[in-house]
């Protein structure tokens, strides 16, 4: 037990060790630290005065690009967040599009059916017993019939026309819903190609991540050996992979705006 307890701590360090080397390796393509800083300014000190120059330029230059990076980063997630929701939002929109004057038109149909049903039931059972009396000889009783349904004839006839009418409406409704849903949908897919293409730059920021993450470890390597050459050399690659990430995160933010005025657009079409 006493050896577990002298064995627990060291075994605890090593644990918190190695999780920080492994934070420590993901974000140090991005973060210049104090002690990179430090080590940098011994390698500037040992070069000749042109290049000492050059180099501090370029350390200045780096330093202002890591910060830029992290900048649009958070400006990329804050509209890409946005545009989500606002996405979530104009879809269930585009589905509610007329809906209620719908359900109104078709609540009016079932209505109007179920209103004037003991009418046609009544109608039906008259004409049924005409029929069942032709063959008898009371021309009185066939009068009085005959009588009474042509009365009918003419309240079925306006209740059947009315349940037309309201069933003309609730088609033309239903039409119109569907052509205002299609056109929304058109209006909306203008979304399709910018996500398309923000993949695609997605992508080529991830292997210029991946070359910068190179080009920072050789940089860590060059000013660890002070060597001011081999130091620019790195500087110069870094400067160039970071110019390129941040043209492809620019255009990233300009596709996530395009994506945020098609979803505008749709929701004033869905408004008017």
């Amino acid at each position: 037990m006493n050896k577990l307890m002298k064995t627990f701590p060291a075994a605890l360090m090593l644990m918190v060790s190695l999780f920080t080397s492994a934070g420590a390796a993901s974000a140090a393509a991005a973060v210049l630290t104090p002690s990179i800083q430090a080590a940098f300014e011994l390698t500037a000190a040992a070069a000749e005065s042109s290049a000492r120059v050059k180099l501090k330029s370029q350390y200045s230059e780096l330093s202002a690009q890591t910060a830029q990076y992290e900048s649009r980063e958070e400006q990329i997630r804050l509209l890409h967040e946005s545009n989500a929701q606002a996405l979530l939002v104009v879809r269930n929109q585009i589905k509610e599009i007329d809906q209620a004057v719908v359900a109104k038109l078709t609540s009016a149909v079932s209505s109007a059916k179920e209103h004037y049903q003991p009418l046609f039931d009544q109608y039906s059972a008259l004409n049924n017993r005409i029929t069942l009396l032709k063959g008898l000889k009371d021309k009185t009783l066939n009068s009085v019939l005959r009588t009474q349904a042509e009365a009918m004839k003419f309240a079925v006839q306006i209740a059947r026309q009315e349940i037309r009418d309201k069933e003309t409406l609730l088609k033309a409704a239903k039409e119109e819903r569907t052509r205002k849903i299609a056109a929304a949908r058109k209006t909306l897919a203008g979304i399709d190609s910018p996500q398309t293409t923000i993949k695609s730059q997605k992508s080529v920021a991830t292997a210029l991540n991946q070359r910068i993450t190179a080009d920072f470890g050789d940089f860590k390597s060059a000013i660890r050996k002070q060597n001011p050459v081999l130091a620019g050399q790195s500087l110069t690659s870094l400067l160039s992979g970071y110019k390129q990430i941040a043209a492809s995160k620019q255009k990233i933010i300009e596709l996530e705006q395009k994506i945020a005025a098609v979803i505008a657009a749709t929701t004033k079409q869905i408004a008017a």
